[in-house]
């Protein structure tokens, strides 16, 4: 006498409709019995290799280079380490874009945060400020380019100069502010102001541009604020 057997398929990739004839009895048993130790085994062994590949991706199990820094209040800080990086990161792009063309790039400015680079000046011709943002893209460090570079028969005129002292002024201003948490930078080029830097809400990121907007002389204010 005949009897149905179920022995399930031993790899994944088998083709098999699950059911197969054996002679019944002790022997019947042991052969599955034996088929099924292997695929116990087999998918252990899977198992333990997806455990040990998913802990050696990188970053894993590990907090994130980028996670936000906050002090005692709450307010989002930036460690004296990672302010020089931006500093070294944004001298790089700049000597970078002198190197390839002194002549050229002679109106640019450049600055960093956290690998992100803002352009702003002036250049003569589109295909330059299509060169100076490539440039920039290769520099070690740098993720991400905001490209705001303008069009001009002169790019080392006073208006494409950043404005120092209102950009300290607007910078202070915001450290002084309690309501505003977050960490920033400012450039001010032409009585537009640039907001760089990290907050923790979208409402945070509103209102330092609202406070940069009402600032005397500001024409308009441009955020790049990352929230995170």
């Amino acid at each position: 006498m005949k009897t149905r057997v179920w022995i399930a398929p031993q790899s994944p990739g088998a083709v098999s409709d699950g059911l197969a004839f054996a002679p019944c009895g002790a022997a019947a048993l042991g052969l599955a019995s034996e088929r099924m130790t292997k695929i116990i085994r087999s998918s252990v062994s899977l198992l333990c290799l997806l455990l040990l590949a998913a802990c050696a991706q990188p970053g894993g199990g590990a907090s994130s280079p980028s996670a936000v820094t906050t002090d005692a209040a709450g307010r989002v800080v930036r460690p004296r380490a990672e302010r020089n990086q931006d500093d070294s990161i944004g001298r790089t792009v700049l000597s970078q874009l002198r190197q390839n063309d002194a002549a050229a790039f002679r109106g640019v400015s450049v600055l960093a945060w956290n690998h992100a680079v803002l352009l702003t000046g002036a250049v003569t011709k589109p295909e330059q400020r299509r060169r100076a943002e490539q440039l920039a893209k290769a520099a070690d460090g740098v993720e991400v380019v905001f490209n705001d570079l303008n069009l001009a028969e002169d790019p080392t005129a006073a208006a494409f100069v950043p404005e120092t002292g209102r950009e300290q002024r607007i910078y202070a201003g915001l450290l002084g502010q309690d309501d505003i948490a977050g960490a920033y930078v400012v450039r001010v080029v032409n009585g537009v102001v640039t907001l760089m830097g990290t907050a923790r809400s979208a409402e945070d990121a509103a209102k330092a541009a609202a406070f940069a907007r009402d600032a005397e002389g500001v024409k308009w204010v441009v955020d790049h604020v990352a929230v995170k």
